[in-house]
């Protein structure tokens, strides 16, 4: 017996030393293949983020200039000027006197971690013409959008271990028509979800694995977060109190915790102060004031909501859910609550411990950070306005969730034969359908509702609010009137004006807004706090020139004016 087991053993060892020489040892397979799915997947990640940088420079030019973005820049260039008086006035120019000191500013307690870089870039590459300047500030909307959607992908390859899944997690970012449209000119809620993702990603880094490496960076992303909106001081709070209950778990060390605690809260109230300069003269009365000024927005208008006009101030709890579920892919609706009930499963049956692994507790933040701002919004009976734009910061979190939902389908159950495969079909489907709805619309990707929102859309929401197809109406007047004078107005809520800063310069000079004296050449009507919606009231005086439509709905209705006696008729399109 004996012989023949070491007969076996010498026969066993012989057949892996002749694998070992043709094959190589099994640890030298295991790196080699690991070496080759890190190959794999940088290769991957690089062409995704790659195409979408390619993306972003062919797509900024294409948008038009909402009313926002003048007061964002005059918001911008206060706190230059204010930082450049005290830091080096002679770099002061003289065309500075125009601009408001900032302690007479009405928007002086909003945050500038964008906006006073954007006009410094803007002043240091010498831009003068307001073409370009808005079109370097969409590039730069952009590259923040960038990078929050990168950020995102580091936050689902974390949690699932998986580089496919962080890729699908931002490929579904970017298919999500409202926010890719306005990731070029919403320098408020786009950016603010950006700076807000990025924070969140350090806050899982830092609360993980608590040390001066990632307490320092996360430091800095709250401040910025913070410092682009008051809003971001939900994060400061969400670190404490996972650290506080990882703490009590017992998964840190009291030592650690405190010091590393100790070291982001300092750190980021200093950075905090340094990018606010108007926390300057008064750090704690006037953040207190922030406070107050957030808690009570100063807005008085109206929103169209299922076809009656109600107060901003006044809207109904379920405002914000129903946006939400209006403008979002119903795919990703759908993943989303089968992620949230995985996510409340797992919660129910870890009982107090509320969660067993570090995969689970970021299903909890993430979950936490999607419907804690939105209860507060309907608890407090914040003002709201534009639909859920306000809320955009809390989607990286809700797409989180949909992914978790996704990867259950995936990985739990029975039949993976059957349901992987129309997992992925419905996956692909639903990829292809948005993106070739994106691809119809652009650039006008921000009026997109899905098939819950029903039909007359015009007539029942607030459609193009930012008047983003203002500018494609100039430019189709400007290239078949080729009068001297173009004189243009609107008869509902938007910023004609806006728009001229995006023609070139020459027809430009052709444009000019009516009087109330004259009766303009042409009448722009994008339907928004319009009251009156029906077209007909134009029959008299005008007949409809150009009209946008999106998805089959009209968001933009151009009327030319009627030729009077001793007027020639207007150049047809």
């Amino acid at each position: 017996m004996g012989r023949r087991l070491a007969a076996v053993s010498t026969t066993r060892h012989g057949r892996e030393r002749q694998h070992s020489r043709k094959y190589g040892e099994p640890s030298r397979l295991l790196k080699e293949s690991s070496v080759l799915t890190n190959r794999i997947s940088n290769y991957a990640s690089l062409s995704f983020f790659a195409c979408l940088f390619v993306l972003g420079l062919v797509c900024y030019r294409d948008y038009g200039v909402t009313w926002d973005e003048f007061q964002q820049r005059a918001t911008g260039a206060v706190s230059l000027k204010y930082v450049t008086e005290r830091l080096a006035p002679s770099f002061l120019p003289p065309s500075a006197g125009s601009i408001a000191p900032l302690k007479e500013y009405k928007d002086r307690d909003y945050g500038v971690a964008f906006e006073l870089p954007a006009v410094a870039l803007e002043v240091i590459l010498g831009l003068t013409d307001e073409k370009d300047v808005y079109l370097f500030r969409h590039l730069l909307n952009f590259l923040v959008a960038f990078a929050g959607t990168y950020a995102l992908y580091l936050m689902a390859r974390r949690r699932f271990g998986n580089w496919r899944m962080g890729l699908l997690t931002a490929l579904f970012l970017v298919l999500s028509p409202r926010l890719f449209a306005e990731s070029f000119y919403n320098s408020k809620d786009i950016v603010f979800m950006a700076v807000f993702c990025i924070a969140t990603n350090t806050m899982i880094s830092y609360v993980l694995k608590p040390n001066v490496r990632t307490a320092l960076p996360h430091a800095l992303a709250t401040a910025i977060a913070i410092d682009v909106r008051l809003m971001a001081v939900i994060l400061p709070f969400a670190t404490l109190s996972i650290l506080v209950a990882r703490l009590l778990k017992r998964e840190v060390s009291l030592s650690r915790a405190g010091q590393t605690l100790s070291l982001y809260a300092g750190a980021a109230c200093l950075f905090v102060l340094v990018m606010w300069p108007w926390l300057w003269a008064d750090p704690i009365g006037n953040l207190a004031q922030a406070f107050a000024n957030m808690a009570q927005f100063r807005w008085q208008g109206d929103v169209l909501y299922f076809g009656e006009f109600i107060r901003g101030t006044e809207i109904p709890w379920h405002y914000i859910p129903v946006w939400i579920s209006i403008t979002t892919p119903i795919p990703y609706l759908l993943l989303f609550l089968a992620g949230a009930f995985v996510t409340l499963r797992q919660i129910k049956s870890s009982g107090t411990q509320l969660w067993k692994s570090d995969e689970e507790l970021q299903d909890i933040v993430y979950l936490g950070l999607f419907i804690a701002p939105i209860a507060a919004v309907i608890v407090l009976h914040s003002v709201l306005y534009h639909g859920w734009r306000h809320l955009f910061f809390v989607y990286p979190a809700f797409l989180m969730i949909a992914i978790r939902g996704w990867h259950c389908l995936w990985t739990d159950g029975n039949s993976p034969t059957i349901r992987r495969p129309l997992l992925v079909g419905a996956t692909a489907i639903s990829i292809a359908s948005t993106g070739f709805w994106m691809w119809q619309a652009h650039p006008f990707e921000n009026v997109y509702f899905n098939m819950l929102a029903g039909r007359d859309l015009k007539n029942r929401f607030d459609l193009d609010y930012f008047g983003m197809a203002n500018r494609k109406a100039l430019e189709y007047i400007v290239a078949h009137d080729q009068s001297a004078q173009i004189e243009v107005t609107a008869d509902s809520f938007t910023l004609v004006f806006a728009a001229f800063k995006m023609i070139n310069a020459d027809d430009r000079k052709r444009l000019r807004i009516s009087d109330d004296r004259t009766r303009p050449h042409y009448l722009f009507n994008n339907y928004y706090l319009q009251r009156d919606r029906d077209d007909s009231k134009y029959d008299k005086d005008y007949v409809l020139f150009y009209q946008i439509s999106v998805g089959g709905e009209v968001i933009l209705s151009v009327f030319r004016s009627k030729p009077t006696n001793g007027e020639g008729s207007k150049s047809q399109p």
